[in-house]
């Protein structure tokens, strides 16, 4: 597909085998990614993404795939290479900017939560099987006496929903190349599928958190302007609450916590219970 390649160099991933391919020829990099043994992470973009990018959200373009290559032997696409910051970096550099992606963002995450899931290819599908979709960190938590009576009746809540058929799409973690003027692509669409109202929104809202203490409220404002620009109603703000709680008590749970670390879940889950606002949750 390629002439000229200069290097090839690996790209550490969680998910996947990534590629950076560079070239004599003076073409601009691009990325290749092929699935890591027994995953089937690389063929599910390979089938979702066309079609989120098709409804108008902005995905990592294929320059080729699987379809392309009949005799690769395995799954892959090629992406051209994007020019990117970091959301820290660009909200310290220019506020306005980290601003307007805020507000992009929960533009399209109301867009995107909306989808049915079974309209998706490659997305994953719910089940009720106990192994899986957080259940069994839950029910340690609640077989954990050193968790709070509070902490265990939201495990309780969330036990329920996660037993509940989500009806929209979602579970994107919220990664993306962000240029210096505010857009993004969205990438790593690993866990992406069947989702819960207002949980992609709570994870969006988690990962702006991430970039800066000064801005942190400021950036989650303006993505609930976007998200919901009359204001939420109550019934997606008791959501909002309870997938951001989700957030601090299920990767508590991922691995036996310490008490200190029971100690920081409780706290942040007892802040998003105080408040209405939820930019006062962080």
């Amino acid at each position: 597909m390629y002439d000229r390649v200069a290097a090839v160099e690996w790209v550490p991933s969680d998910e996947a085998d990534v590629f950076r391919l560079t070239f004599a020829s003076g073409l601009e990099p691009r990325y290749l990614k092929v699935p890591l043994p027994g995953t089937r992470v690389v063929s599910r973009e390979v089938a979702m993404l066309p079609v989120l990018r098709a409804r108008g959200f902005p995905v990592l373009e294929f320059e080729h795939s699987t379809d392309d290559l009949a005799d690769a032997g395995t799954d892959f696409h090629v992406t051209r290479e994007v020019a990117h910051v970091t959301g820290a970096e660009l909200v310290t550099s220019d506020p306005s900017a980290g601003h307007r992606l805020a507000i992009g963002l929960g533009e399209i995450v109301r867009r995107l939560e909306g989808l049915e899931a079974d309209a998706i290819p490659g997305g994953l599908r719910w089940n009720r099987d106990p192994s899986q979709w957080w259940r069994p960190r839950y029910r340690a938590l609640l077989e954990d006496h050193r968790w709070p009576p509070a902490a265990r009746q939201w495990a309780g809540r969330i036990l329920e929903r996660l037993n509940t058929r989500p009806p929209g799409f979602g579970g994107w973690f919220g990664e993306m190349l962000i240029r210096g003027d505010g857009s993004f692509v969205m990438i790593d669409w690993t866990t992406a599928g069947a989702n819960w109202p207002c949980a992609q929104a709570a994870i969006c809202m988690e990962g702006l958190a991430e970039w800066s203490v000064e801005h942190t409220r400021d950036l989650v404002r303006r993505f609930l302007h976007g998200y919901a620009p009359a204001g939420l109603k109550r019934s997606e703000l008791d959501e909002l609450r309870l997938w951001h709680i989700h957030g601090s008590l299920g990767w508590t749970m991922l691995r036996h916590p310490s008490e200190e670390e029971i100690r920081r879940a409780t706290d942040a889950a007892r802040r998003s219970e105080i408040s209405d606002d939820p930019a006062i949750w962080f």
